[in-house]
């Protein structure tokens, strides 16, 4: 693990395959700011180790890592994420008015609903491209998960 001093920006999430968000992110990020890192991945051990949380606490809500211990999960892990990218998202940021209970009500209302809502990928999205393979930071694992998987 390396902590060069720069900030670093990524997400710790559940299920890298089926989840539609990530590769939302990663084709609106254009400025590339954003790294992604599957939970169950040894890869993220050390970040949830440095930031206090278990694979638990990631099963029921994201986290979003902005620096050296310095995370955030649920709607402010979200919006956290929609200042980075460009506008007209970034914008999405003024939500931060609303009191973070009201926002967490929400937030998890919509996760657990998303998928009826928006659909499931049956193919693993991120395996298939190279542009978003290369923003995951346990990218070796994952297609080495894959090959073993065939």
């Amino acid at each position: 693990m390396s902590f060069d001093g720069l900030t670093f920006l990524f997400l710790l999430f559940l299920v890298f395959c089926h989840f539609k968000g990530v590769k939302w992110v990663i084709k609106v990020d254009k400025y590339r700011k954003i790294k992604f890192c599957c939970v169950q991945s040894k890869a993220a051990e050390p970040y949830l180790r440095v930031c206090g949380v278990d694979r638990e606490d990631v099963r029921r809500r994201f986290v979003f890592m902005e620096g050296l211990g310095v995370y955030h999960q649920a709607s402010t892990a979200a919006l956290r994420v929609l200042s980075y990218l460009p506008l007209p998202y970034s914008a999405l940021s003024a939500f931060f008015i609303i009191p973070t209970p009201l926002r967490d009500a929400v937030y998890d209302y919509v996760a657990k609903r998303r998928y009826n809502w928006f659909g499931k990928s049956e193919d693993c999205l991120v395996l298939q491209e190279n542009e978003l393979l290369e923003r995951f930071i346990d990218r070796e694992e994952m297609m080495d998960r894959s090959q073993s998987n065939l």
